[in-house]
């Protein structure tokens, strides 16, 4: 036989029986609505320790049952005709759930249901009662979680025959109608220190509204996020009280009443900082904030800081606590900013190696001290040991060079250089200033100016012999970027434009001569769709003052390579001589063009690319466009927190004598 067990979540009554019964959700101890009232009732199921006010969520503890450990089971007749089960007897059960998935409470069901979680257990009719009774408990609050207040389940027993030896346990829910918020009262608390009037604030901050449903999670979610919006908005040391949320069912919607006290509106005093790392000082902590004191106080300038500190490398944790400073004429409130930190390791040693179609076994180790002239004086040690590079280098860069973001860059040392193209031994020192982006703060306009003066002894090999020359250059590169992307390492939309000149003297034995080094880059992105980007490049260079023959060899323009022409290794495109030896020119085109899908598989957020790349070096002083080489390939992308990783294979479409058939690239961030 079937018994069937029906559990009434909640009655329906009619409006002229209805009696209201407020009480706050957050207080168990509240003596409960008498029988029989349902036309209005506080949110029941409240949870001893739970946050005040809080509509109880499908991951909260279930209440005590009523009556203790006792609990009614009813008599259930055995199949067989004149036997009784025995309430020790042993039982094995299977479950269906039914009405709960169309919800998308199937799977919290699942995982927090006594009877599904140990239906693989023998059990007896009493334990059965038991978690029959839990379960009931737990369908009324999931179904009151997502705002179904006037909701029915029915269990249905169904004991084992000799056909069927488990007893089937039918779960099924009827939710009912959702509950609607019908009216959210904010008022301020007698004695408030902000406006009498909170409402005009609070409302347009916590993100519920009249007509929305009565979902726990959503009200949960609106109550922790409220004091983080309002401290954005330059209240920082509101007092809210829980929330008071009557549900009627007469008329199937609910009330929400809160006091808020807003407190003064806070404005930004003094950075205090404590002496944890070197040179770290208020004055230097003060660069980095992007406010000034008085200014209005948000919770996101307050992190940005903290971030920047991070940033730094120099600190291993940061902590800034606002507290309540003086009050000013206006009304308003200083917020002083207290932080404290741990230091983080200065001194780092890194080793790296890799093999490169065309540059062959590279390995590179470099020691770094970030902070050997304090504040943020770094010095780092370089060495590179590769089949066609060699690096002795010595760095100093000052990070936050008196504002934040701003940095100088000096560096000297000795190259050598084994090229297709030419052979180069070069002692040099380089100064720059420059403003930088970062994924911190992507900034629209970034520049940068310097001056290089270096000696390098270089051998042409695109000339017949090999002569050997020595040459002086005295350059002052500058650059300076539009950016109008979304992202740094994996733009999606917009565009950048950068213009690079570099006014050179150079000095070549007996004679003299000058030369203008120009360039222009462009990018722009277009999504499609959630899926897909299109993104193209155009890249132009130009030397101008000077012929191709007089210029040091490695200061002339060359093409391909993962940053250039796709297809084809370093110095693979452009004008070559007699022994397919690439000569370098005067100017410089190159193209792009990829299509980027990005997808999830195997839980892992990934990318295929399809991309062809062209260019042209030119002994012209004009970029030209009729003998462009052309390359084409496919990709892989790893997305990461800290930007795609990808992987790219490409062939040259008009290979010419020399040129490899496949060439790999591996690398971090977008090809552009």
């Amino acid at each position: 036989m079937h018994l069937i067990l029906p559990i009434m979540i909640a009655a329906a009554a009619s409006a002229a029986q209805a009696q209201t019964a407020q009480a706050q959700t957050a207080q168990p101890q509240a003596a409960p609505a008498p029988p029989g009232s349902s036309a209005a009732q506080a949110i029941p199921g409240a949870i001893p320790g739970a946050i005040p006010g809080a509509i109880p969520g499908p991951q909260d503890p279930l209440p005590d049952l009523p009556g203790g450990d006792a609990v009614a089971w009813p008599d259930v007749e055995s199949t067989t005709a004149g036997e009784a089960a025995a309430p020790d007897a042993a039982i094995r059960y299977r479950v269906e759930v039914t009405g709960l998935d169309v919800l998308g409470l199937d799977d919290e069901f699942r995982g927090l249901s006594s009877l599904w979680q140990r239906r693989s257990e023998e059990t007896n009719l009493a334990q059965l009662g038991r978690r029959i009774a839990e379960d009931r408990d737990l369908v009324e609050l999931l179904l009151r979680s997502i705002g179904y207040y006037g909701s029915q389940a029915r269990i249905t027993i169904v004991p084992g025959s000799a056909d069927q030896p488990a007893t089937i346990v039918r779960v099924a829910a009827q939710p009912g109608p959702v509950y609607n918020f019908r009216e959210i009262t904010i008022t301020a608390p007698p004695g408030a220190l902000g406006p009498a009037d909170p409402a005009r604030i609070v409302t347009r901050l916590l993100p519920i509204r009249v007509g929305d449903a009565v979902e726990a999670a959503r009200v949960l979610s609106a109550q922790d996020a409220l004091p983080i919006r309002l401290a954005d908005a330059g209240y920082p040391f509101a007092r809210i009280a829980p929330p008071d949320i009557v549900i009627d069912h007469a008329g199937r919607d609910a009330i929400l009443s809160q006091s808020v006290d807003l407190g003064r509106r806070g404005v930004f005093g003094a950075i205090r900082i404590d002496n944890a790392v070197k040179g770290m000082n208020d004055n230097h902590v003060a660069l980095l904030a992007r406010f000034k004191p008085g200014d209005r106080y948000s919770n996101a300038g307050r992190e940005d800081l903290r971030r920047a500190l991070v940033q730094t490398g120099l600190f291993g944790a940061v902590a800034i606590k606002p507290t309540e400073g003086a009050l000013r004429e206006d009304g308003t409130q200083q917020i002083n900013l207290d932080i404290s930190s741990d230091p983080a390791p200065t001194r780092t040693i890194a080793l790296a190696g890799g093999f490169s179609t065309g540059q062959g076994v590279r390995a590179e180790g470099t020691w770094t001290h970030r902070n050997l002239l304090p504040p943020e004086g770094g010095f780092t040690a370089r060495v590179v040991a590769a089949q066609r590079e060699q690096v002795a280098q010595a760095e100093l860069r000052m990070r936050n060079f008196g504002q934040r973001d701003r940095q100088l860059l000096v560096t000297g040392g000795l190259t050598a250089s084994q090229q297709f193209a030419f052979a180069a031994e070069t002692v040099g020192i380089s100064a720059s200033l420059a403003r930088e982006s970062n994924i911190i703060w992507q900034k629209d306009w970034t520049w940068s100016i310097g001056a290089q003066a270096l000696v390098t002894r270089q051998r042409d090999r695109s000339v017949a012999g090999d002569p050997r020359r020595t040459f002086t250059v005295l350059a002052m590169p500058a650059s300076v970027t539009w950016d109008k992307s979304d992202d740094l390492l994996n733009p999606s939309r917009g565009f950048r434009l950068t213009t690079r000149f570099s006014p050179e003297f150079t000095l070549r034995e007996r004679s003299n001569f000058n030369y203008l080094k120009a360039q222009i880059e462009a990018t722009a992105y277009k999504p499609l769709g959630d899926h897909l980007v299109l993104a193209g490049r155009f890249h132009i260079g130009s030397i101008v003052g000077a012929n191709r023959g007089v210029i040091a060899p490695d200061r002339r323009f060359y093409a391909g390579g993962g940053g250039s022409v796709r297809g084809y290794v370093f110095q693979g495109v452009g004008p070559r001589n007699a022994n397919n030896v690439p000569t370098g020119g005067n100017s410089l085109t190159e193209l792009a063009f990829e299509a980027r899908y990005r997808f999830q598989a195997f839980g892992q957020d990934l990318g295929i690319v399809a991309f062809v790349d062209a260019g042209e070096v030119s002994t012209g002083v004009s970029p030209a466009f009729d003998r462009l080489s052309l390359g084409a390939g496919i990709g892989a992308r790893f997305y990461t927190g800290f930007g795609p990783v990808r992987v790219d294979i490409a062939t040259p479409v008009n290979r010419q004598r020399g040129d490899p058939r496949l060439v790999f690239y591996v690398s971090i961030g977008q090809a552009f």
